[in-house]
C-alpha cells in the first residue's frame, strides 16, 4: 500500500468496525481511510490495489467501500479467522517501529524550589509522562525533562528567610521542601513590614547571579536543590515516573542572556520602548524582554534553554507540558526563537495545554505539597480497604493502599479531557465501582489470580491454530476489543488525549469482565475450550498491562 499512497503509517491507521456491526456480520475485518493527503486520486488509487500482493494465510480478500454519505471510500480487509485471531493472542504484536530517527524532548512537572507544588504541576507531571510514555511504546526516540525554577529574586528571599529561622542543614535535609518554603514565607511577611528585608534578598540573589560569588554561599544553594530533588524523586517514584534528567533555569547566566540580546539586536527584532524597557513584537503585541533597569525577564532565559537544547539534542519536537494560562507566553517563546535561528522551526515547538483542577485539598485544608496529596489518597484508601469485607487481611497494608490511591489520582485526571477544567471529589476518584483507577488494577488482579491458577494448561507461546470455541458474543468481542489496541495508542498519540487511552482501558476490563462470567475455565470439562479461554484472558491481561504502564501505573497482583 505505501506504493500506491503517500502513507507510513498504515498498521496504525488501520481500523476495527463497531461493535454492532463487527457482532452483526460474525467476520473480522479491517478498515482503512486513505487520510486527506491521499485522497487527490482516490478512486483510481483504490483500483490499484486490485493488483498489489497479500499476505494470504491472514487475508482472505479484499474489498472497496465507495464512499457512502459522511462516510468515506475506504479499503476492507476481510480477514481469516484463525490466523487473525492468533496474531492477537500472541505473546509479541508486531507493533512497527519506525520512529526511531525521530527525537522528542518532553519538558514537564518542572516546579519551583521554595514554592508549593501546586496541583498545576501535578497534572503536567502526569500528562508529560503519559506523552512521554505513549511515544517511547510507539518507537520514538524520547527524553523526559524535569526544568526547575531555581533561580529570580525570590531566590534571595528563601536565604534571609533560612538566615530568620536559623535553620539546620539536618532540618533542610529531613524535609526540604516544607522547611524551604516556610522560610520563604517567613521572609515574604517581614519584607511587607521591613523594606530592608526585600533589598537584602536582591542583593543575595544578585550575589549568588555575580561570578564572582561567595563559595559558602554557592555550596548552600547547591546542596537547597540537591535536597530537594531527591524529596522530589520519591513523589515521582509513587507516580510512576522517572525523568532522564534534571535542568535549571541557573544553568542560563547573565553570559547566555547577553548572548540572546545580542543576537535579538543583530535581527532587529528588539524594539526600545519610550520608558527604556526593550520588547518583541509577537503578533501586534509588544513583549517586554529587558525592563527600564536593565534586568531581563524570563522569557529572555526560555528562549536561552530552547536554542541550547536545540543544538544539544536536534530534536524533531519538543513539548511543554504546561497549563492553557501560559499560552501567551509560549507564542511569544515559540514565534522568537524561530525568528532567530532558521532551523529551529516553529512546527517543532508545542506548548500542550490543560485545564485547571479545583477543589483539590487534603483534610487539613488546601493543599501545599505533593507529597500531603499522595498521603492523603492512601490514608482514604487504606480506611475503604480496612471497611471493606472483600479485603484479605494479608493485603490490607499502607503499600497496597498507596498503589491504589496513587493509581485513582492519576486515571481521575487522564479520564479528563485536557484542555478542560474539572472538580476534584476524593469520593468519585476513590470509589471502588464505575470507571475508576480502582477498576484497572481490580480486572488486572482477577486476571493474574486466573493465570496463575491455571498457568499449567498454557504455555508462553500460542501453538494453536485453529479457535473454534472461541466462538461465544463475549469472546468475539474481547477479541475485537484486543485488535483495536494499536489503533487506540495512535490516536491518542495524534490527538494527545490521554482519557482516549484511558476509555479504551475501561471498555477492556468491561468486556473481560462479561468474558470472566460467561466463560468459566474452572468448571469447564473440555481441555481445548480451557486453554483457548485462557489464552484469551492471557491477551486482556497483557493489553492491559501495557496499557496501565502508558499511563505510568504500577500494577498489582493482588487487592
Amino acid at each position: 500500500i505505501n506504493g500506491v499512497f503517500n502513507c507510513n503509517r498504515i498498521y496504525y491507521e488501520l481500523e476495527v468496525p463497531s461493535k454492532k456491526q463487527h457482532l452483526s456480520e460474525n467476520k473480522f475485518v479491517l478498515h482503512w481511510t486513505p487520510s486527506k493527503e491521499n485522497s487527490t486520486h482516490i478512486q483510481s488509487s483504490l483500483k490499484a490495489l486490485k493488483d498489489l500482493q497479500y499476505d494470504t494465510q491472514l487475508i482472505e480478500n479484499v474489498h472497496f467501500l465507495s464512499a457512502q454519505g459522511k462516510e468515506a471510500a475506504k479499503v476492507e480487509f476481510v480477514l481469516r479467522r484463525d490466523p487473525y485471531i492468533k496474531t492477537l493472542l500472541c505473546e509479541k504484536q508486531n507493533l512497527t517501529h519506525e520512529f526511531s530517527d525521530k527525537h522528542i524532548v518532553f519538558e514537564f512537572s518542572s516546579p519551583n524550589i521554595a514554592k508549593p507544588f501546586h496541583v498545576g504541576h501535578l497534572r503536567s507531571t502526569i500528562i508529560g509522562n503519559v506523552l512521554a510514555n505513549l511515544h517511547d511504546e510507539l518507537g520514538y526516540k524520547i527524553t523526559k525533562m524535569n526544568y526547575l525554577g531555581d533561580w529570580g529574586t525570590q531566590l534571595g528571599m528563601l536565604q534571609v528567610g533560612v538566615e530568620m529561622l536559623g535553620v539546620t542543614q539536618t532540618e533542610i535535609q529531613l524535609a526540604p521542601i516544607e522547611t524551604l518554603y516556610k522560610a520563604y514565607v517567613k521572609a515574604n511577611e517581614a519584607a511587607k513590614i521591613d523594606p530592608n528585608i526585600g533589598q537584602r534578598a536582591r542583593q543575595l540573589f544578585s550575589q549568588l547571579e555575580s561570578e564572582n560569588c561567595e563559595p559558602s554561599l554557592s555550596n548552600q544553594w547547591h546542596l537547597y536543590r540537591d535536597y530537594t530533588i531527591k524529596e522530589l524523586q520519591v513523589a515521582y517514584e509513587r507516580l510512576g515516573i522517572k525523568f532522564d534528567m534534571y535542568e535549571w533555569e541557573s544553568q542560563y547566566s547573565q553570559k547566555h542572556i547577553l548572548e540572546i540580546l545580542r543576537m535579538l539586536e543583530a535581527k532587529h527584532l528588539l524594539l526600545p520602548e519610550k520608558d527604556g524597557r526593550k520588547v518583541v513584537e509577537v503578533e501586534e503585541r509588544r513583549i517586554p524582554v529587558v525592563k527600564s533597569d536593565g534586568s531581563t525577564l524570563y522569557l529572555t532565559r526560555d528562549i536561552a534553554a530552547l536554542i541550547d537544547r536545540w543544538k544539544r539534542f536536534q530534536f524533531s519536537e519538543i513539548f511543554y507540558v504546561v497549563e492553557n494560562g501560559q499560552s501567551d507566553h509560549f507564542k511569544a517563546l515559540f514565534k522568537t526563537t524561530s525568528r532567530l535561528l532558521d532551523e529551529i522551526k516553529e512546527n517543532r515547538l508545542r506548548h500542550i495545554k490543560f485545564g485547571r483542577i479545583h477543589g483539590m485539598s487534603t483534610r487539613k485544608g488546601q493543599a501545599v505539597f505533593l507529597k500531603d496529596l499522595l498521603d492523603e489518597a492512601r490514608e482514604r484508601m487504606f480506611e475503604k480497604q480496612t471497611q471493606s469485607p472483600n479485603t484479605k487481611a494479608s493485603l490490607n497494608n499502607k503499600e497496597t493502599a498507596d498503589v491504589l490511591g496513587v493509581t485513582a489520582v492519576i486515571i481521575n485526571d487522564l479520564k479528563q479531557r485536557r484542555q478542560r477544567d474539572y472538580d476534584f471529589n476524593w469520593d468519585k476518584a476513590l470509589q471502588m465501582n464505575g470507571d475508576t483507577g480502582i477498576k484497572l488494577q481490580y480486572t488486572h488482579c482477577r486476571l493474574y489470580s486466573l493465570l496463575e491458577q491455571n498457568a499449567h494448561l498454557i504455555q508462553d507461546n500460542v501453538v494453536e491454530t485453529r479457535f473454534d470455541y472461541l466462538n461465544e458474543e463475549e469472546a468475539i468481542d474481547l477479541l475485537h476489543v484486543l485488535g483495536r489496541y494499536p489503533q487506540v495508542l495512535w490516536q491518542t498519540k495524534e490527538q494527545l488525549e490521554a482519557c482516549i487511552l484511558v476509555n479504551y482501558l475501561f471498555n477492556l476490563c468491561n468486556s473481560t469482565s462479561r468474558c470472566l462470567q460467561r466463560l468459566p475455565v474452572k468448571t469447564e470439562e473440555n481441555i481445548l475450550k480451557q486453554k483457548q479461554r485462557l489464552l484469551l484472558f492471557q491477551a486482556a491481561k497483557r493489553t492491559l498491562h501495557r496499557g496501565m504502564n502508558i499511563l505510568g501505573l504500577k500494577c498489582l497482583n493482588e487487592m
